[in-house]
């Protein structure tokens, strides 16, 4: 099989590559491991970020998704609820869906639009010819083996990328990362119009976690509750995320009137941040999403960097198709170092110093007490500062980012 783009996954980061570049007129063919529609039932957060980079796909059923307006935010026995930031670029609001609809809607977006999808087939290995990557083996589900030959190569198989690794990407082991664990169940709470993050985990001896858990509304008749452990932690190593998840379900059971069993098993992973992951470009192909480690240092938040990073890509590989030369993909690193590199360099910082013991519970503290501190926390762990502005969180960014001026990188 000949076609102009391969894209090497059919999640988040890979769906929005092939939409927008089968849009353009090119050939595109995505190949996932996993048979469609995935079997995960647990809920997924869509900020204003995703939601604006969703619109941009013509999502069909982006309407249809749970609006949540308010956030709130707790710690300890405090607790105050505020609303998402308001920002020129992104809509007042964030949505809860199922990541089984979600996905699926993503990739028939971009089949909608010409890409041909293969479910239920494994890329092995990339086929590599003079130090440049043509393409991909296959194995279908029956163990028929073939190979998709292409231009140009989208490297979107997730966190801990195999193929990435195969073209001799790497992660920076001393960059911070994330672990995240979480399960769904039955509430009468599941319309809700707010998400609840809670800021105050710690250990069984009492040490403080750098994260926080979160109760996720779907609208479907579900909650899923879930937590994000940061590897700054001081006991990361010692904690199992499954035990951490289930202190927070039995502390917060009571008030969103949770059913006695969950409805799936659960599941979570290791997340890379911050741009970890690299190189993030070669001379024909391309990473997005957890692929390159894309998820946001501060919250550990990938739906948005991956949609992002994949408009990003299909701009570069367009350019290149358009003019018939590779040169236009050594843009891409520059133009994610543009979008992210200072906000995600104070993000891996800031991760670092929220690992000293003392500084995550009174950070937590401050902003479940305050609300102007509250809206100030949100605005920073999205990401949705405003140029020009000198709120309280443009003004925290500031400083932040002078002290990365002098301070090595996290």
């Amino acid at each position: 099989m000949d076609t102009d783009v391969l894209v090497i996954g059919g999640g988040p980061g890979g769906s929005a590559v092939a939409a927008h570049l089968a849009r353009r007129g090119h050939r595109v063919i995505v190949v996932e491991r996993d048979v469609l529609p995935r079997p995960e039932g647990f809920g997924v957060l869509l900020t204003p970020r995703s939601l604006a980079a969703l619109q941009q796909l013509e999502l069909s059923d982006l309407e249809s998704f749970h609006r949540v307006r308010h956030v709130r935010l707790t710690c300890d026995d405090r607790s105050t609820s505020t609303t998402w930031p308001s920002h020129p670029h992104f809509p007042p609001y964030a949505a809860v869906a199922s990541r089984q609809v979600f996905d699926q809607s993503l990739i028939h977006a971009a089949v909608s639009e010409g890409a041909t999808l293969l479910a239920g087939h494994e890329a092995t290995d990339p086929i590599v010819e003079r130090g440049f990557a043509r393409g991909a083996n296959v194995t279908s589900r029956d163990g028929r083996s073939f190979e998709v030959r292409a231009s140009y190569t989208i490297v979107a198989d997730g966190a801990n990328s195999r193929f990435g690794r195969a073209l001799g990407t790497y992660r920076k082991p001393t960059w911070p990362y994330a672990v995240a664990q979480r399960v769904t169940y039955r509430s009468p709470l599941h319309d809700a119009s707010e998400v609840e993050l809670m800021l105050d985990l710690r250990d069984r001896a009492g040490t403080p976690i750098t994260g926080y858990g979160w109760m996720l509304p779907a609208g479907d008749g579900t909650v899923t509750v879930g937590v994000m452990m940061m590897s700054t932690s001081p006991s990361f190593r010692v904690v199992n995320p499954t035990h951490l998840l289930a202190q927070v379900i039995d502390d917060h059971r009571s008030r969103w009137h949770l059913d006695p069993e969950p409805i799936n098993s659960g599941g979570g992973g290791r997340i890379p941040l911050g741009l970890s992951v690299g190189p993030s470009a070669g001379p024909t192909y391309l990473l997005v999403g957890d692929a390159v480690g894309a998820a946001n240092p501060l919250s550990g938040a990938g739906i948005e960097s991956a949609l992002e990073t994949g408009t990003i890509a299909a701009e570069v590989v367009d350019e290149a198709l358009q003019s018939g030369s590779a040169a236009a993909l050594q843009r891409y690193t520059r133009l994610l170092a543009e979008r992210y590199g200072p906000f995600y360099k104070v993000g891996r910082l800031s991760n670092r110093v929220l690992g000293q013991p003392p500084m995550s519970p009174r950070i937590g503290r401050l902003v479940a007490k305050r609300r102007l501190a509250a809206d100030a926390f949100v605005r920073l762990a999205t990401n949705e500062l405003r140029p020009g502005r000198a709120g309280i969180a443009e003004l925290t960014y500031r400083i932040g980012h002078t002290a990365t001026l002098i301070a090595p990188d996290a």
